[in-house]
Formats: structure tokens, C-alpha cells, sequence
């Protein structure tokens, strides 16, 4: 059972990880935050010593929550990226919380921060990947990561725009978005046939 606190604590992280969605840190107002929690500022601050450190908390969570949900695995990341696609059309907040943090990460982390701590499973997984015959070995593992969360965040968030001349009238469906983006990263991580493993066909 969730001790009052507990529920207090909680009811601040998923409050601020709206507004933090919505204004990113700079614009994000903690007498928001404190008033969509049904918490006074003392009762925040208490928790949590700064709005950085709030957003860091809010940060870690969403991450860990995604991470499990997506589960990236070497030997299928198109499938991966469809799991993550379909994470960021279902919470667009986790959408618009990554672009705010990719937006607002200062240029030295610390090791312990968990972005660094979820980004190196995630690039060993790619990397093992790459060994088994899975993955083109010539990406680097960490920006080859980048490119297709990038992939999954841009189609998931994709919006109609201008059409060229004589291009059919109207959006792309999700599930067509969803498709361009597995295609689009089973086609990046293609092995070239004279870079494949030994024993694959």
C-alpha cells in the first residue's frame, strides 16, 4: 500500500511531467506544478530541492517507464522502433518530453544521469547486434541509436503539410507512418552481403 507521501510524490512527477511537456524547464512554473498536484511549494520543495532536480526525477522515470515498455533488443530493431513509435502516438507527453530534453541537455552530463545510464545497455545491445550479424557493422553503435529514436519520434509526431503537385490528396494513416519508420530502419541496418557473420544466410 502507497504511503500518503508516496501518493503525494507521485501525483507531483506525473503534474510536472505535463508541464514540463508542454514549457520545458525554462517556462515550466512550479506553482503549476504544486496546484495540478493538489500540493503546496513547501510540500514540493520538500521532495524535490529545484525545479531542475524535479525535472531530472520526471526525466528518470519517463525513462525508465519507455525503456521497459520498448524493450530494445540487437537482433530486431525495426521492431524496436515500431514498439517505440507506437509509445509516442499513444503519450504524445513522451513525445513532446523528448524533444524538450534533447532540447535542453546541458553539454556535460553526469555518469550517473539516467539518460547515460539507459543509453549504454542500449548501445551494447546494438553492438551485439552488429556482431551477431544482425546490424551493418560499419554504424556506430551510439549515433546509429540516435538516428532511429529520431526516426520513430519524427514519424510518430509527423503532421500533413504541403503537397507536391500531383501527390494524392490527404495524410498518411499511423499505421502507414508506422511502416515507413520499420522499413526505413530495416533498410539503414541492412548487412551488405560481403560484411555478413559467418554461418548467416
Amino acid at each position: 500500500m502507497r504511503t500518503a507521501g508516496e501518493a503525494t510524490r507521485e501525483r507531483i512527477l506525473a503534474a510536472a511531467k505535463e508541464e514540463f511537456a508542454r514549457h520545458g524547464v525554462a517556462g515550466a512554473r512550479i506553482n503549476r506544478i504544486a496546484e495540478a498536484a493538489r500540493a503546496s511549494k513547501d510540500r514540493l520543495y520538500a521532495y524535490f530541492d529545484s525545479k531542475e532536480a524535479l525535472f531530472d526525477a520526471v526525466i528518470a522515470q519517463w525513462i525508465a517507464e519507455t525503456t521497459e515498455q520498448t524493450e530494445l533488443r540487437g537482433d530486431d530493431l525495426p521492431g524496436y522502433v515500431g514498439r517505440l513509435f507506437d509509445d509516442y502516438v499513444a503519450h504524445p507527453e513522451n513525445a513532446r518530453l523528448q524533444k524538450w530534453a534533447d532540447l535542453e541537455m546541458r553539454e556535460q552530463i553526469a555518469d550517473s544521469d539516467a539518460r547515460i545510464l539507459t543509453l549504454r545497455p542500449k548501445i551494447a545491445e546494438i553492438r551485439r547486434g552488429q556482431q551477431e550479424g544482425f546490424v551493418d557493422p560499419s554504424w556506430n553503435a551510439g549515433e546509429l541509436l540516435l538516428v532511429i529514436t529520431d526516426i520513430a519520434l519524427s514519424l510518430a509526431t509527423a503532421r500533413g503539410g504541403r503537397k507536391p503537385a500531383g501527390a494524392k490528396s490527404g495524410e498518411r494513416t499511423v499505421a502507414q507512418r508506422r511502416q515507413s519508420a520499420v522499413e526505413a530502419v530495416r533498410r539503414l541496418i541492412r548487412v551488405p552481403a560481403t560484411a555478413e557473420a559467418p554461418g548467416r544466410e
